[in-house]
C-alpha cells in the first residue's frame, strides 16, 4: 500500500489521543502494530523536516531557531512552503495491518470509549 508521508503524519499524531482510550483489543493491536511499520519512515520524514527548518528559520545570535506566536520565524515562505509540501506529498511502500469496520463499531458500547469523527478519519488508512 502506498502511503504518503502526510497520512503518516496525521497517523502518528492522531494515534497520540487515541492511546488514552479504552479500545478492542484487536484495535489497539492494529495501531501499536502500525505506528512501528510507520517508526523508521517517520524519522526520516522528522530528520529531513528539520533540514528544511534549518535552511529556511531565521537564527538568534546562539544558533537557535527564532519563535514567535509558537512558530518558527522562516525567511522564504514560498520556498519553505515548497520544500515541505514536496516533503509531505512523499509516498511509501508499506503493509499495514488492517481491521474491519466492525472493530470500530465495537467502541460504541459502554465496554470502550467511544471514537470521536476525528478519530475514525485518523484510523481509515489502516479500516478494511
Amino acid at each position: 500500500m502506498k502511503i504518503k508521508n502526510s497520512q503518516i503524519v496525521s497517523f502518528i499524531n492522531g494515534t497520540m489521543k487515541l492511546s488514552e482510550k479504552r479500545l478492542p483489543t484487536k484495535l489497539g493491536y492494529a495501531i501499536t502494530k502500525n505506528l512501528g511499520v510507520m517508526k523508521n519512515i517517520s524519522e526520516a520524514y522528522e530528520q529531513e523536516r528539520i533540514k528544511i527548518i534549518d535552511k529556511f528559520a531565521e537564527k538568534d545570535a546562539e544558533g537557535k531557531f527564532l519563535v514567535e506566536n509558537a512558530s518558527y520565524v522562516i525567511h522564504d515562505m514560498e520556498g519553505y512552503g515548497h520544500e515541505i509540501t514536496e516533503l509531505l506529498e512523499i509516498e511509501n511502500e508499506l503493509t499495514l495491518h488492517t481491521v474491519g469496520f466492525e472493530e470500530l463499531e465495537k467502541c460504541d458500547s459502554d465496554k470502550y470509549d467511544a471514537l470521536s469523527v476525528q478519530d475514525i478519519q485518523v484510523l481509515e488508512i489502516m479500516t478494511e
